[in-house]
């Protein structure tokens, strides 16, 4: 049996292998002039595909993965294949669910991160739901590009409130959804939605995102108490505070407070404001 199995394994992978490499002299698929590449439609290749379409999309996918990785080592800001090959891979597979959720992420994270395209993650995430419309975590999804990278805060909420009337959801989706309908971009609400991203994480990269989010998010929260404080110290002295160390030596902080990766704070007295040290390997929004 395992050797009928193994037979017909090989077999498959020879054809897909062999389909690949005639759709491939067909089409040419990385012909390209100034980073401008001519791809075939999906429903071209699923034509051509001679009903390898699952083994292909995972080709596909892959090659999305990589070309995403290759821009991201050389920190080249233009991703123009990566929409169409994230397509390809849905058209012959649309249950390819991973291609929808992390396709969309490849193409909302902004420049140099990612291609800062949130518009067409929304249109990808809407696809994915279309053909798999008991996936609730699409709908997650769905609602944090609207929420995190369009600022659509109703939409957001919408996208929320609907995925989370799966029996299979998150239970914070639906206190989420109110949150957001009623405090809108709050740093409370967005810290709230990054440490249920950090808990429910599906795998370290995306687990790495949300906890580097939420430091960031931290560090603002330390900045503005910093700031307050530096005001009321101000009122009392009646007149300005030039720098933290100041504020050292008068023996009203203990030390120069650091930033969540350790870095120090800096303040600038020309415009009262406190800054992440140019230093700081703290994410910046």
């Amino acid at each position: 049996m395992n050797a009928v199995l193994l037979t017909l394994l090989l077999l498959a992978g020879t054809g897909v292998y062999w389909t690949q490499k005639a759709i491939d002299a067909q089409v040419g698929l990385f012909r390209s002039t100034d980073e401008v590449l001519y791809l075939p439609s999906g429903k071209v290749i699923k034509t051509l595909s001679l009903g390898h379409h699952g083994l292909l999309a995972d080709v596909y996918w892959m090659r999305a993965v990589q070309y995403y990785g290759g821009k991201r080592l050389k920190n080249e800001k233009r991703f123009d294949l990566l929409d169409p090959l994230i397509g390809i891979a849905t058209t012959l597979d649309p249950q390819l669910i991973h291609a929808y959720r992390f396709g969309a992420i490849f193409l909302s994270e902004r420049s140099p991160i990612g291609a800062e395209q949130p518009e067409k993650a929304v249109v990808l995430l809407k696809e994915g739901i279309k053909h798999n419309p008991d996936e609730w975590q699409l709908y997650r999804d769905l609602g944090f590009v609207y929420y995190w990278y369009l600022q659509d805060y109703r939409k957001g909420a919408e996208a929320f409130l609907e995925g989370s009337k799966n029996p299979k959801s998150a239970a914070w989706m639906k206190t989420f959804a109110a949150e957001l309908m009623a405090k809108g971009g709050s740093r409370e609400s967005a810290r709230f939605l990054w440490q249920q991203f950090y808990d429910t994480a599906d795998n370290e990269q995306m687990k790495r995102n949300a906890r580097e989010t939420l430091l960031r998010l931290q560090a603002l929260d330390e900045m503005d108490g910093l700031r307050a404080f530096i005001s009321k110290v101000e009122a009392r002295l009646g007149r300005p505070v030039q720098s933290i160390e100041e504020l050292v030596k008068l023996g009203l902080l203990k030390q120069h407070p650091l930033d969540p990766k350790g870095f120090t704070y800096i303040y600038d007295p020309q415009t009262s404001s406190v800054q992440l040290s140019p230093e700081s390997t703290v994410r910046r929004f």
